[in-house]
């Protein structure tokens, strides 16, 4: 896993604020956290609401605990 989606999945579990601006305004919210905000990662983004979105933060922690 890259550098910029551990520290995603890291800020969206630890930060309630950042993963409700992320899910309100996915473009702005990741240049201002420093990563290229992807047609593909916005698009993973694109309908999902907060509890989704630190379900699926969850499951990559949690595969990568496992590597």
């Amino acid at each position: 896993m890259g550098a910029d989606v551990q520290m995603l999945v890291g800020k969206i579990m630890s930060d309630e604020q950042f993963a409700e601006a992320l899910v309100a305004n996915p473009k702005s919210t990741l240049e201002e956290a420093g990563i290229e905000p992807t047609v593909d990662l916005l698009e993973a983004l694109d309908g999902v609401d907060v509890n989704a979105l630190k379900e699926l933060a969850a499951s990559f922690g949690e595969n990568q605990a496992a590597v």
